[in-house]
């Protein structure tokens, strides 16, 4: 299981985020930066999840099916990434 997270292009750097979990956003100079930020954030919030008993979010996102009108793409996407959980 994981989730897909939104990578973009910024003026300084690289923001990402998780359109499934909205807490989680991470921001970098570097896109290898990035991946290693999105994975620890993630694991971070499941397991604050896990500890308070609440409901882990359900994986809802797929660029796949949500991205075939490329007007609705915002021009800073830089790419999808498929974050794997543990």
């Amino acid at each position: 299981m994981g989730y897909w997270a939104v990578v973009e292009k910024r003026e300084n750097g690289f923001w990402a985020f998780f359109p499934d979990i909205a807490e989680v956003e991470v921001r970098s100079k570097t896109i290898e930066e990035i991946k290693v930020l999105l994975k620890e954030s993630l694991a971070e919030r499941l397991q604050f999840l896990n500890q308070t008993d609440k409901h882990q979010p359900v994986a809802r996102f797929n660029p796949t099916v949500q991205t075939t009108n490329p007007k609705k793409i915002s021009p800073n996407v830089f790419e999808f990434l498929y974050i794997k959980t543990e």
